[in-house]
């Protein structure tokens, strides 16, 4: 018995931890046969590719996603070609899972460096509802980039800035959403904690991502305009979203949309100049509140968001929660509100109308949520004058 209790003593860490992963694992296995109707465009793809000779199937124009998604389908149509197809382009987003909860292992255990916080945190990022409904039972990419932003802020952290400004390049070869982290590192270059010409490395490496799909024979030209092809996709002010825009009519779309995005570069300029002319000095508590303020407000004041667009923010404010204990509600208040929100589209796709709490008070509550992180940024900043002045 006490040989027995002596070993969970020295494996206690690494048995829970392998434990979870299993179970978490098995989680999302057990939703893999739902089908979304985004589902429906993705398995088309996956044809497509299959049925064009893999990687030779980039010289045409058949998705509106960027190449690196397409790339994961192609290594994909290989490694899973034994596996029923919608377990296949799962798999492609199901590991990425276990990858951002890995980095936010390491981010939180730089606070704590020892204890099991930094095991609970990653834990609470795997079995967050909005990670697993994203990736396991809707099918759907956001952690593709999500995943890319924590590992960026996470090199940022640790000083290691090209290497963060590499994983953030990525992220926006991944997704155009990633682009709500750029605020954050606005910030960092007005404080000086990144070169302004370093940040020359994310539309490098932007470009790369789109050079094997150009090496196959697609134009540069179409590449380069699939994001902007996407944003004109859907004529909507908002689709599920619980950010301001849930409370004016579509009708108004033409109007509010240029006036929305105004709103938003306003805000943005806005928050950038307090933070410049700030004595904020750039630490890594301080990098961990700015990075969800940005993903967080950004998708609250644009126009023309998804529900899924507030995904980065339902991960990094985990990381949030951990970093200021006293704000532990944070967390549980975004996920929540991602989670209400996502009900009314997959309920949708089983015939059932499914509306727990009201859209617009999803809004009023993640709005007021946001308020409470910039009081607390308001704090922080307060915090550094009087130290400036001692």
């Amino acid at each position: 018995m006490n040989l027995l209790q002596s070993f969970w003593r020295r494996f206690e860490n690494q048995t829970i931890v392998i434990i979870s992963v299993i179970l978490a694992f098995l989680l999302r296995l057990s939703r893999w046969q739902n089908s979304t109707s985004d589902m429906k465009y993705y398995s088309k793809w996956y044809d497509f590719i299959v049925q064009n000779g893999g990687f030779s199937a980039f010289k045409y124009d058949f998705a509106n996603y960027n190449p690196p998604y397409l790339y994961l389908m192609v290594i994909a149509s290989y490694i899973y070609s034994s596996l029923p197809k919608i377990l296949a382009i799962k798999l492609i987003t199901i590991p990425f899972d276990f990858l951002c909860a890995f980095f936010v292992y390491k981010l939180v255990r730089l606070k704590y460096s020892r204890g099991k916080l930094p095991i609970i945190a990653a834990l609470a990022v795997l079995f967050s509802p909005t990670v697993f409904l994203n990736s396991s039972y809707w099918g759907q990419t956001d952690m593709l980039y999500t995943f890319w932003l924590v590992a960026c802020l996470y090199y940022l952290a640790i000083e290691r800035n090209i290497l963060g400004l590499i994983c953030f390049g990525i992220a926006v070869s991944f997704k155009q959403q990633a682009m709500f982290f750029a605020p954050f590192l606005i910030m960092l270059g007005v404080k000086k904690y990144i070169s302004w010409s370093s940040l020359l490395i994310v539309p490098l490496v932007y470009f790369i991502s789109l050079v094997p799909s150009w090496m196959a024979g697609r134009s540069i030209n179409s590449l380069l305009s699939i994001y902007l092809n996407q944003a004109g996709t859907f004529k909507y002010l908002t689709l599920n979203a619980p950010n301001l825009y849930l409370w004016i009519s579509n009708q108004f779309y033409s109007r509010v949309v240029p006036l929305g995005s105004l709103l938003t570069v306003t805000v943005i300029v806005y928050l950038v100049y307090i933070i410049y002319k700030s004595h904020l000095k750039i630490t890594t508590p301080v990098m961990i509140q700015l990075a969800l303020i940005s993903v967080l407000v950004v998708p609250y004041v644009l126009p023309k968001m998804h529900e899924r667009y507030f995904f980065a923010a339902d991960v990094i404010s985990i990381i949030f929660g951990f970093y200021y204990p006293r704000y532990f509600f944070v967390p549980i208040i975004i996920n929540l509100v991602s989670l209400f929100s996502y009900f009314p589209y997959l309920m949708r796709q089983h015939g059932v109308g499914v509306e727990i709490v009201s859209l617009p008070i999803l809004s009023l509550i993640l709005g007021l949520t946001i308020l409470i992180t910039l009081y607390h940024l308001h704090q922080t900043l307060q915090e550094a004058e009087q130290q400036k002045l001692l």
